[in-house]
């Protein structure tokens, strides 16, 4: 049984908890030595009941040995001095001592040596002035300490995305006011001793303190400051190292010393640990401005590849495509590319279509677009329809150039017709001929899961260019004048509108059979405004579509026999193009089945009339 086990048993019992005091004795229980909470001390006292006391053992009469020569003393009888009674010795009682939390070592929990000069100041910071002024602001009022009108302050809190800088910034904080620097992280204190956690935090402040005017760094505090929410999850040792960081936190105000704390979940962190008078300055560390954006990605193009490896045009437009990427996603681009050049995937200068691929191949990911999907000319739709798509890829694969002609994308596309014609096979085309990534969701599962589309645009902007795809819009996208998810639909709007910020190389395309249901303010410019009509194919288009189909099918495997295709066409003029490959699979699947049982591959007539009884009704309903 291991000493939390114990504890559990023993903390129900704190009746039990006591020392006990029996003459020159202490009695300590178990519980008292293992939990945390102050024994009391008992006396044992006298029985209620006297107890006769026993008779007294006869007096021993001891005559001491003489030395040689002399005479012994003799002792009359009736002498009146005492007797001499023997000593006997008590015997020691062994006791146990209580185990000890961990061993002490004098410099167990010395942290001198994590002190150290700064390596950087505000001047390596390119970009980025609104938080570099309001954290040297933030640090000379602390220094200032308490200035006669009010408390003195203390605790900077660095929030924000994971990958723009907070440790670099608080560094570089500490370069700027030229003293040393002494980052923790929970690493740094961990220990799998009971105890030994909180006593490592208080020798962190220690230090601090001894050292004076110098900027203390608590990365990740969100492993000290767990929530105390009296969940089941909290374990009591976290309990015990968030007070002892609470505790030691006030502990700190009024001296030189200048907490900085950074996490990335700062609605994670306990309530009471960030509140005022425990941090007083709460810093958002933003993703990268544009002037940061263009020197990290030159200066980490020019480390790996070299000076002069890209033009200063080609990072600006790159920097201005790449709003709300990280720091750190673009310090990795330069890497990317040597490894491509190592490739042999290019040579020269860096050019903006290579540092695109670069940044899609950093990514890691292109969304959810499934293989083998059609070319947008191989999608049976109106040719003016088909043209606007083929149009809008070009854009797309050429947006930088497009910009600087004073063109721009759309933000929405609104795709509609009747159902089977084509809209989900056209988004994931266009996704392919472009190169963009592409997302998928329904208005079904965006009504079931309303939190999905924060999810799903934070992804599209992370994973960007992308294109995000709402099938069955008309669910989501309905006149709010009889619609339930009225505030649904409102939230999707003001992300079109770039409510929280517009993002760049993200198209949303929202697909319906219904385009009269849409709430008109979803049609409107500036939202879904460009619009691509798909409707059944005509039927020269539709007998191409055939032929091709059918011949690829029976390639090598069955034999067609003639009139198929005619028959194909007496039954599909009309139909879309979902209806059209349904006939036709299901046309193989009798061949394949009589193929195998008399050994005769070949499609006939008969197969296709067949497959459009058990397939088709017996007019289209458009529903």
């Amino acid at each position: 049984m291991n000493i939390f086990a114990i504890q559990k048993r023993y903390r129900s019992r704190r009746a039990r908890e006591q020392l006990i005091v029996d003459g020159g004795r202490v009695w300590v229980a178990l519980d008292a030595k293992i939990t945390r909470s102050a024994p009391t001390v008992v006396e044992r006292t006298a029985p209620a009941h006297p107890v006769e006391p026993a008779p007294p053992a006869p007096a021993v009469t001891v005559t001491p040995a003489a030395p040689a020569g002399l005479a012994a003393p003799v002792v009359p009888a009736d002498s009146q001095e005492p007797a001499i009674r023997t000593a006997v010795p008590r015997r020691p009682v062994a006791t146990e001592r209580p185990p000890r939390s961990a061993p002490r070592t004098p410099s167990a929990h010395d942290f001198s040596n994590s002190v150290r000069q700064p390596r950087r100041t505000f001047k390596h910071l390119v970009g980025m002035a609104d938080t570099k002024r309001r954290l040297l602001r933030a640090a000379h009022d602390i220094l200032a300490g308490d200035d006669g009108v009010g408390e003195p302050r203390n605790g900077i809190l660095l929030f924000g995305e994971p990958g723009n800088g907070k440790t670099l910034f608080a560094e570089a904080l500490a370069g700027e006011l030229e003293v040393p620097f002494l980052p923790i992280a929970f690493g740094d204190t961990a220990s799998k001793w009971i105890n030994e956690t909180p006593e490592k935090i208080k020798a962190v402040f220690n230090t601090a303190r001894r050292i004076g005017a110098c900027v203390l760094l608590i990365d990740e505090i969100d492993s000290f400051l767990k929530p105390r929410d009296g969940s089941a999850h909290t374990h009591s040792m976290d309990r015990d190292v968030v007070n002892t960081m609470l505790t030691e936190i006030v502990n700190l105000r009024g001296s030189k010393v200048i907490l900085v704390a950074a996490t990335n979940f700062i609605e994670q962190l306990d309530t009471a640990g960030i509140r005022e008078g425990r941090f007083d300055f709460k810093i958002e560390v933003p993703p990268p401005d544009l002037e940061a954006r263009v020197n990290l990605i030159g200066h980490s193009i020019c480390r790996q590849l070299g000076p002069k490896t890209v033009a200063r045009a080609t990072a600006e437009a790159l920097a201005g495509r790449w709003d709300g990427f990280s720091a750190a996603r673009l310090s990795a681009l330069g890497g990317q590319l040597r490894e491509m050049r190592r490739e042999g995937e290019f040579s020269g200068l860096v050019t903006f279509d290579i540092a695109m691929r670069a940044m899609r191949l950093l990514q890691g990911r292109r969304g959810r677009l499934p293989e083998n999907v059609k070319a947008v000319d191989d999608i049976l739709m109106p040719a003016t329809s088909r043209n606007v798509l083929r149009d809008l890829a070009y854009r797309m694969r050429e947006v930088h150039r497009i910009e600087k002609l004073g063109g721009s994308l759309p933000r929405g596309l609104l795709f509609y017709g009747p159902p089977g014609t084509g809209k989900t096979q056209a988004a994931m085309a266009l996704a392919k001929a472009s190169g963009y990534a592409f997302l998928k969701t329904t208005g079904a599962d965006l009504i079931a899961r309303p939190d999905s589309w924060e999810r799903l645009v934070r992804e599209a902007s992370d994973i960007r260019p992308a294109i995000v795809f709402v099938d069955e819009a008309d669910d989501i996208l309905a006149d709010r004048r009889y619609s339930n998810v009225a505030m649904l639909t409102n939230k999707i709007l003001a992300t079109l509108d770039g409510a929280s910020g517009r993002i760049r190389d993200v198209i949303f395309i929202a697909a319906t059979n219904h385009q009269d249901r849409m709430d008109p303010a979803a049609l409107r410019g500036g939202r879904f405004s460009e619009k691509v009509r798909f409707d059944v194919p005509e039927r020269a288009d539709l007998e191409r579509y055939i032929s091709t189909a059918l011949w690829q099918f029976a390639k090598e495997r069955y034999g067609l026999k003639p009139g198929t295709i005619r028959q194909c066409m007496a039954e599909l003029s009309g139909r879309t193009i979902a209806d059209a490959d349904a006939v036709i699979a299901e046309a193989v699947n009798r061949a394949a089945t009589r193929a195998i049982r008399e050994n005769v591959a070949e499609i006939r007539p008969a197969d296709v009339a067949a497959a459009a009884r058990s397939v088709l009704t017996t007019e289209t309903v458009h529903d």
